[in-house]
């Protein structure tokens, strides 16, 4: 058993332990407390900002220009934007660094203050309104950068009428019936002048008349061409066709041949007939048709060359044909040209049925379209 001493000592020495180990567990205890605010408190963040500069720190600041300061950067501005996020646990902070932007419009330069907006955004902040025709650069959806400047020009379009005389173009028609007369030229239509109404269209930049340009055209009264035959050489006076023609003889069909025979010129009313009961044209001719029946295609031309009456039809008859006087007589549509190419040495190509049926169609067709035109 111990004595009382002992026990004394023992108790002192426990009061004297206790106390110390209390107030340790009590230091420890606010000693890890402490650590762990801190710890909580204590956060990574990555700085960077429009001028190239960058940093990343620990700290337990909230403040973004404590912040700003401690990662070595210059404080943002007033005007100066920041653009925070938190990505894997760490928080970014972005300064986008305000510029001034020379804003040139309506006849002033205004110096605006840009971060990361576009032209459009700018503009539009600025409360400056730019019209669908306005001419803006750079783009509105370009993004502005230190150093750029924008300009605005006003577009206003002025539109206005005129009326325009269109003038008689002529068009020529050659033929060698006028092969006695080079020169000689038939009026077949006088034609008539021509009325438009043009609309012009005036752009106007800044108040500046920069371009006028034609916007539309409306056609009041069409322009009708003058007509006019005149001479050409070889050019048939006939209206169809028929074999390829080559130094003035059809390459092909050829079953008879007529040469130095003399031929004569006539002319009828626009609506009559022939012997054979078909309407003449260009192209018809009158023969006996002993010798030529009718609806015989020939090529006939002069003996020269210089004449060219081209693919005709025997189509019609008379005395002259029949007693011998004239081989063939040629049509004309008016006396005038049926006198200028009277008695005219000419060799005549007669074309066999089966070479002329080939083309029998095409000049069916070219028949009623000249009759529809010229002839009523």
């Amino acid at each position: 058993m111990l004595s009382v001493k002992t026990r004394e000592h023992i108790r002192r020495w426990l009061e004297t332990t206790g106390l110390r180990c209390a107030v340790l567990l009590c230091g420890g205890v606010s000693l890890g407390i402490s650590l762990a605010v801190v710890s909580d408190r204590m956060h990574i963040v990555e700085i960077s900002d429009t001028h190239g500069q960058a940093g990343v720190i620990v700290t337990c600041a909230t403040d973004v220009n404590t912040i700003v300061d401690q990662a070595g950067l210059a404080a943002p501005g007033s005007e100066d934007e920041l653009q925070i996020v938190e990505s894997n646990g760490r928080d970014r902070i972005h300064v986008l660094r305000a510029f001034t932007v020379p804003v040139t419009a309506d006849g002033t330069t205004t110096d605006l203050v840009a971060t990361d907006e576009t032209v459009g955004e700018l503009l539009d902040e600025a409360g400056i309104e730019v019209g669908e025709a306005d001419i803006v650069e750079p783009a509105l959806d370009e993004v502005l950068e230190r150093g750029d400047s924008v300009t605005l020009q006003r577009v206003e379009y002025v539109e206005y009428t005129t009326e325009e005389v269109i003038p008689i173009e002529t068009e020529y028609r050659e033929s060698s019936l006028y092969y006695r007369d080079a020169d000689a030229q038939t009026v077949l239509e006088e034609g008539q002048e021509g009325l438009d109404v043009v609309t012009w269209r005036e752009v106007w930049v800044d108040g500046e008349l920069t371009e006028t340009v034609e916007a539309g055209r409306e056609t009041v009264v069409a322009m009708e061409p003058a007509v006019v035959k005149c001479y050409g050489e070889g050019v048939p006076v006939s209206i169809f066709t028929g074999p390829e023609v080559v130094d003035g003889v059809p390459v092909e069909g050829v079953e008879a041949v007529y040469t130095s025979k003399r031929s004569t010129g006539y002319s009828a009313s626009s609506t009559a007939k022939g012997a054979s009961g078909q309407r003449l044209t260009y192209g018809t001719v009158a023969v006996d048709p002993s010798v030529i029946p009718y609806g015989t295609l020939m090529y006939i031309t002069s003996d020269d060359g210089r004449f060219v009456y081209g693919y005709a039809y025997a189509a019609d008859t008379g005395t002259a044909l029949v007693t011998g006087h004239a081989f063939v007589d040629l049509y004309y549509e008016t006396y005038e040209e049926s006198v200028t190419s009277a008695v005219i040495p000419v060799t005549v190509y007669v074309i066999d049925e089966e070479t002329a049926a080939a083309y029998k169609e095409t000049n069916d067709a070219i028949r009623e379209a000249d009759l529809a035109d010229h002839h009523g």
